[in-house]
This record gives C-alpha cells, sequence and structure tokens, in this order.
C-alpha cells in the first residue's frame, strides 16, 4: 500500500509543495486547500484515516494545529525557512534592488536557527532584526515591526513569511520580500515524512497483547458469593468481547481471571483506551470491581505477552485507574484517564455527600453510583426500572436504593412514568436541588 502524505494549506502554498511532489512518484499527495484556517480542524478530523503523514504549508497552520491538539509531532511537520529559504530570498532582493543589503529586518525565523546560519557562513557584516513567530496572536504586530525599522532607517528591507504582512509593506511603499520555503527545504521535508511513515507503518504492525485483570482480592469480612463472582466474571467478558471486536482482535480467556486480547499495536489508539479506562470506570462503580489493565508489545506473540505478564506483576490493587504500557524493551509508561474517559471523579462526589450528609446513615456507594449513571446517560428523572438496569439488578432492589435514598433527603418524587406496560406507573425521581448544586 502506498504512503499517503496530506498537504494543508492556502492555494498558493499548495501548489508550490505539489511541484515538489513531482520528486516522489511512489508517494500518494493529497492537496487539502482551504480558504480559512478555521477549515484545518475538519479537514484533519475527517480524513486521518486515509493520510499518514501531514504536511504543513508553513509553521502557522502546523503550530495551530499542534495547539489545538489536532494532531501530534509525530503526524506531521512543515518546510523549515532558514538556510537555502533565507538565502534564495536575500540573494533575489539584492539581485532585483542591485545593491548588497547588510541592514535587514525578518520574521518567523528563530533567534537560534538564523544565528547558526549566519555564524556557519561568517556572515557577521549582517546586522537583522528578527521577530520569530511566537504564536498567531503575535501576527498583527509584524507590520508594525517591519515599519518601525525601515522608517528609523535600522533596516534597508523587509523580509517576511506572512502573506498579509508582505501585501500591506508594499501597500505603504516599503521593499518588502516574501520569504517562502525553497525547493530543497520542501524535499528534505517529505523525505522526513516517507522515512516516519514507514517507521508508523513497521511498528504498528508490531504484536501487541492486552492483559486485564481484576487486582482487588475479596475483603476477609464479607462472605464470598460464588455466582456473584460468576455474574462479574461473564460480564467482563461480554465487555471485553465488545473490545477485542473493535480492535480486530482475537479474545483468550488464560483463567483465574485473567483475560487477553491479541492484536497489533497499530489497532491501539487513543479510542481504544478511553474504552478500557471507561470499562474500568464502570465495574468501579457498579461493582466495586478494580480491573488492571496491562499493555505489552514486543517482536512476536511470545514477547508481547512475556511483557504483559511482567505489567501484571508491578500493579497494585490500590492504584487508581491506570493503563501501564510495557514496549519491547520493558520500558514502563503509566498512562492516566482524562475528563473524557472516565464517567465523573466518584470520590470527589463522595466528599462532598460525606461532608453534607455526614451524620445520616445513608449507604454513599448507592448514592454515588446512581448520581454517575443519571449524568452519563443525562437523565434527570428516573424510576427504580432504570436503578435496576444500570445496577443489573432486580427492580425489588432498584426500590429499595430509591427508598432509602428518598429517607435520606437526597432524593425525592417529581411524578410518575408510563412505561406502556401492565401494572400501576412508575414513580419517577430527581435529586434536590442542593445535591445538584454542589457538583
Amino acid at each position: 500500500m502506498r504512503i499517503k502524505i496530506g498537504i494543508v494549506g492556502p492555494e498558493e502554498s499548495v501548489s508550490r509543495i505539489l511541484k515538489v511532489s513531482s520528486d516522489f512518484p511512489e508517494i500518494e499527495f493529497k492537496p487539502f486547500i482551504y480558504t480559512d484556517v478555521s477549515e484545518m480542524d475538519s479537514i484533519i478530523q475527517n480524513n486521518r484515516l486515509i493520510v499518514d503523514q501531514w504536511l504543513f504549508s508553513g509553521i502557522m497552520n502546523y503550530s495551530l494545529a499542534i495547539d489545538k491538539k489536532v494532531i501530534t509531532q509525530d503526524e506531521g511537520s512543515y518546510p523549515l525557512l532558514h538556510g537555502s529559504s533565507f538565502f534564495g530570498i536575500l540573494m533575489e532582493a539584492q539581485l532585483n534592488e542591485g545593491k548588497i543589503f547588510k541592514n535587514i529586518s525578518i520574521d518567523t525565523i528563530t533567534n537560534e536557527e538564523i544565528s547558526k546560519v549566519t555564524s556557519f557562513y561568517k556572515l557577521d557584516a549582517l546586522k537583522y532584526f528578527n521577530a520569530p513567530f511566537e504564536g498567531y496572536a503575535s501576527l498583527g504586530e509584524l507590520s508594525k515591526f517591519h515599519k518601525s525599522l525601515y522608517q528609523s532607517g535600522e533596516a534597508e528591507i523587509a523580509i517576511t513569511s506572512i502573506k498579509a504582512v508582505y501585501n500591506e509593506l508594499k501597500r505603504d511603499g516599503i521593499p518588502a520580500y516574501r520569504l517562502t520555503p525553497s525547493y530543497l527545504s520542501i524535499k528534505l521535508t517529505i523525505q522526513l515524512l516517507i522515512e516516519r511513515a514507514q517507521a508508523n507503518r513497521y511498528e504498528n504492525l508490531q504484536m501487541a497483547v492486552v492483559g486485564c485483570k481484576i487486582v482487588n482480592e475479596q475483603a476477609s469480612d464479607e462472605p464470598y458469593d460464588l455466582f456473584k463472582s460468576k455474574h462479574h466474571e461473564l460480564n467482563i467478558k461480554k465487555s471485553l468481547m465488545y473490545l477485542t471486536e473493535k480492535m480486530n482482535g482475537s479474545f483468550v480467556d488464560v483463567g483465574d481471571g485473567l483475560y487477553f486480547i491479541f492484536t497489533t499495536k497499530g489497532e491501539i489508539d487513543n479510542d481504544a483506551e478511553k474504552d478500557f479506562f471507561r470499562l474500568m470506570d464502570e465495574f468501579m462503580v457498579r461493582d466495586q470491581l478494580s480491573i488492571g489493565v496491562v499493555i505489552g508489545y514486543g517482536e512476536n506473540v511470545s514477547h508481547a505477552e512475556q511483557n504483559v505478564r511482567f505489567g501484571l506483576r508491578k500493579m497494585k490493587a490500590d492504584d487508581k485507574a491506570s493503563i501501564l504500557v510495557i514496549d519491547d524493551q520493558q520500558s514502563i509508561t503509566t498512562k492516566l484517564p482524562d475528563r473524557e474517559s472516565a464517567f465523573l471523579n466518584s470520590d470527589y462526589i463522595e466528599e462532598v455527600l460525606k461532608e453534607k450528609f455526614g451524620d445520616e446513615e445513608i449507604n454513599f456507594r448507592d448514592a454515588v453510583r446512581l448520581i454517575i449513571y443519571t449524568q452519563k446517560y443525562n437523565k434527570q428523572a428516573f424510576t427504580s426500572q432504570d436503578v435496576a438496569r444500570w445496577l443489573q439488578s432486580t427492580d425489588r432492589n432498584g426500590r429499595r436504593i430509591l427508598a432509602n435514598l428518598e429517607n435520606a433527603n437526597l432524593i425525592e418524587k417529581c411524578g410518575t412514568a408510563n412505561l406502556k406496560q401492565k401494572g400501576r406507573p412508575k414513580i419517577t425521581y430527581k435529586f434536590v436541588k442542593d445535591i445538584a448544586l454542589s457538583l
């Protein structure tokens, strides 16, 4: 399968890059042209699966994509402007004006980059005033920067990479030249992206094993319930089978509460990790079960499985929800859930409830679970059937939980629900306003 590189930018810049792409007939280049930079987010999100690497037209749209976390630094790059790009436009200016310029104003290039170029070629006689790129917020000041230096006589010409700044300076009669990536700079960037894409493809074919195991033990003062334990196992298997299918993997019940999913590294993306965090939260909230998840990578299946077992030995029962990732060198990376991965912070909810109702006889665990599920399913009003379904229990148990919480003044009746079945309508409940405001 051919490597696909997406080129993102305005039409003029994309066309310039496409001229260089003819040097790489074995690579498929996909142009993505926008008229406004705000379109860039949707372009990348909608085409992420068909592009191996992204080639941005410049540092501005690349930096914006990084800042907004649309891509990571490993997913794209842009042609640098120093070196051949800088010397090319400086030579053009000197030939057009018929003189050698020793005092120039320039923007976008970092001080370190331009300092290295001038010192390497012994251009100490060249005096430059630089405004490094510091984000979109600073673009409005660049025209003033160049104008003030030219009007004060400190700079003879202005070199800018920003088209709008270039047009404004030209309108004001200031000798300005547009700095664009050189042919060589674009070519080197494409070569970098090709090498990175090839490395990623090889890495994505690496074997991956996901190990899942219940890591919290049965409390000594609680009677062991064989059927309850079996139900937990069945629920975990069902959830893991669903995730296995999403990752195009193979599911194995190793025994003694340990489960393996065999797949490849390319299938374990951010969405897959979020699914595992949701699974851990689900079982912790509903059943008070702490599930450990370890992802092991290796050169082959045996190597990846060894790394998973190594990670499981490092996992502790009292750890917060986290995923251990063991690479082929047995280096351990701990990944924690972000806000989108989990329901809500159950510890915080319980703390708030205890502060408000510490002296009351309340089953805080039931209250926390109910709050989390009403938030998850966006249910302001709920019935005993809703509670039974969420907690995978009987309707009778759901009525018991609601009665206890009503007696503790955490919830209150708010109406009835006609469930289109025989029997009396179900009473609906909602949390009292004080609870909702506190959370």
